[in-house]
């Protein structure tokens, strides 16, 4: 059984050190990244792990690689992901990615009989998988609200003007686009950063203030539970699981207009106020070194059952530090990658987790990591 991982970043490493220490019998894995040095990095850790450079808008060489493979996981920026899509239809290889949103190729990977498990990471992924636990045990649904807080207890050594904690064109992305919050049965587009509240999460996480921004998993979970009466669903977020201050430093970013794609004109030259934007970014010298905390998500639902009015928490929560990375998006990747690769999930199309998996097989394998379940009545 061999598997690729595309992307050794903050994320990537984390799925390929958890495929290597859960599952012995995947034979090879295989990580590619454009920078070589990060993909060679990772063969320290088990010698079944080949590192080797990668860009995934070459599709030939992409596609080289697939047809080694039984299972390929898109561990880069969403914006690439087509790159991928692409490849993996014509070599037939199940695909997995950490988020897309690309459900337009469904009838793509039906008509060649392979799997896609698209937004497959914490949120959206596990956190879907948290609401359908819930969900599951209800007759009828009134609402489904999402949370995704991290909480910090030592910093880095290294001091940064500013930090991210997962892909920075995703978080220019979130600080930009409209949220999306379902209601009576329509999707309304809300501001981002709109919704804001504070609100008391599970033991260590404590008080936490949270906003809105667009999340795929908010549509996905709307249409999936549509017929159970679902009246609302949205996702709110921390200040991007970052320390407040540190967050919102992006909103500034984001009024300024330094996230805009749309060139501009400066002294006669044309440029993208991102692309500058992403060069300088590129220059820090970004470190999580000594840096510690804890991760959560969590699934509130709300809904009837036998008559009864109930309204339950799922909550994940994870301590994680520079080392282990973020465990709440890495798991659920690697879980699932190695069910595409065994077989286990052989379902063709382009799927959210919460419409294939099975939440009792999902959380036993989950608690095989150092993860945290807690399933409680929010009316004590």
């Amino acid at each position: 059984m061999r598997i690729l991982v595309i992307g050794a970043g903050l994320v990537g490493s984390v799925i390929v050190k958890d495929l290597a220490r859960f599952y012995r019998d995947v034979d090879k894995i295989i990580v590619g990244d454009i920078d070589l040095d990060k993909a060679l990095a990772l063969e320290k850790y088990d010698n079944r792990i080949e590192g080797i450079r990668l860009d995934v808008r070459d599709i030939d060489a992409v596609k080289r690689i697939l047809d080694k493979v039984d299972c390929v996981v898109n561990a880069t920026y969403y914006g690439l992901a087509k790159y991928v899509l692409d490849a993996a239809l014509e070599t037939k290889t199940p695909y997995l990615d950490l988020g897309s949103s690309q459900y337009g190729y469904d009838e793509k990977f039906k008509e060649v009989g392979v799997p896609a498990m698209i937004d497959v990471g914490g949120a959206p992924g596990l956190i879907n998988m948290l609401a359908k636990y819930l969900v599951e045990d209800l007759d009828v649904v009134d609402y489904i609200h999402l949370y995704d807080v991290n909480k910090e207890v030592n910093p880095p050594y290294r001091e940064n003007p500013i930090r991210w904690k997962y892909s920075v064109e995703t978080v220019l992305d979130e600080a930009t686009m409209d949220a999306v919050v379902y209601r009576e049965g329509e999707f309304v587009k809300v501001p981002p950063f709109s919704g804001m509240e504070e609100r008391f999460f599970p033991e260590p996480i404590g008080v936490s203030k949270v906003f809105m921004i667009f999340h795929p998993e908010v549509i996905t979970l709307a249409e999936t539970y549509r017929d159970k009466g679902v009246k609302e669903v949205w996702y709110k977020i921390d200040a991007f699981n970052l320390p407040w201050e540190e967050g919102m430093r992006w909103k500034l970013i984001a009024d300024l207009g330094l996230a805009g794609k749309e060139p501009i004109e400066v002294n006669g030259v044309k440029v993208s106020p991102r692309s500058v934007l992403l060069d300088l970014l590129k220059r820090l010298d970004l470190s999580f070194d000594g840096w510690s905390g804890y991760e959560m998500l969590q699934a509130v639902v709300a809904g009837v059952k036998n008559g009864e009015y109930n309204v339950k928490s799922a909550t994940a929560i994870a301590k994680v530090s520079w080392d282990t990375g973020s465990l709440l998006t890495a798991v659920p990747a690697s879980i699932v990658a190695y069910w595409l690769a065994k077989g286990v999930i052989n379902e063709a199309g382009a799927h959210p987790v919460e419409r294939v998996l099975d939440a009792g097989m999902f959380f036993n394998e989950l608690s095989k990591r150092r993860i945290q379940i807690i399933v409680r009545d929010e009316k004590d």
